[in-house]
């Protein structure tokens, strides 16, 4: 990931806007704003930059657009994306991260876009926290890069697990931290360090991506779904969908 600019300030917010899929432009000239973008899980697009540079954004990726650039949007899944435009002093090379708390950040992208659509007085200044934000997540994203390696593979037998396994009920983190061999309050610090997140709530975040694709199909009822992400009770997985993607599970399925 490019180095990002750190020293700078948001002078405006010039609009959030949900792009609906395949409605974009495919080429954007000297674009006028910087701008912050969150996609939907499942999209897949390359912003091919006029001087060779080649973003490649998946589905769920947080992206950052700079003012002034040139370049080709080149869609291989489509799929919806909020954007929030805005103006600072500043120069930055575009990037990409994964946000670990997607779904999170999902909702507080869409609430701004709620706002800016309804016309709300305080739209610009949801939008402003929502954008810096982004920054605080990009930077974060910045200082793991620099955590040692070693450190890093400490958690590896966990993660691998995770994997495979996330949609197990029974996991618990005194079982992870022994596939570890450390102890569970010193792999919690190390998971939290790392990925920016607990180790429950990262088995979470992964539950509600993959149930957002099983919705998204359309081939599975809202308790099948619950049952093949982990949950036994399909209200328990009902309220953690709603508390993290800002509608009801069959909400979310009539709005796909």
């Amino acid at each position: 990931m490019k180095e990002f600019c750190r020293d700078f300030a948001i002078e405006k917010i010039c609009g959030c806007v949900l792009v609906l899929p395949w409605t974009g432009k495919r080429f954007h000239s000297e674009r006028p704003y910087h701008g912050f973008v969150l996609n939907d899980m499942g999209v897949e697009r390359d912003y091919v930059f006029s001087d060779g540079t080649v973003l490649h954004t998946g589905g769920g990726a947080l992206f950052y657009l700079p003012k002034g650039s040139t370049y080709e949007v080149k869609e291989h899944r489509g799929g919806a994306c909020f954007c929030i435009n805005f103006d600072a002093q500043m120069c930055g090379e575009p990037l990409c991260i994964t946000p670990r708390k997607y779904d999170e950040l999902h909702s507080e992208f869409h609430r701004t876009q709620t706002a800016f659509h309804r016309g709300e007085s305080y739209a610009s200044s949801l939008a402003m926290r929502t954008a810096y934000h982004c920054v605080y997540l990009i930077q974060r994203e910045e200082e793991r890069r620099y955590l040692p390696k070693g450190k890093q593979s400490l958690l590896s037998p966990a993660v691998e697990y995770l994997k495979e396994h996330f949609t197990d009920n029974a996991i618990t983190v005194r079982a992870l931290a022994s596939l570890c061999d450390m102890s569970e309050v010193y792999f919690r610090r190390l998971f939290l360090d790392i990925y920016g997140t607990s180790p429950k709530e990262y088995i979470i975040e992964k539950r509600m991506a993959y149930a957002r694709t099983l919705l998204l199909s359309g081939d599975f009822s809202v308790g099948e779904v619950a049952t093949l992400v982990g949950y036994g009770e399909p209200c328990h997985f009902s309220r953690e969908f709603t508390r993290r993607v800002g509608v009801s599970p069959r909400e979310f399925t009539i709005k796909k």
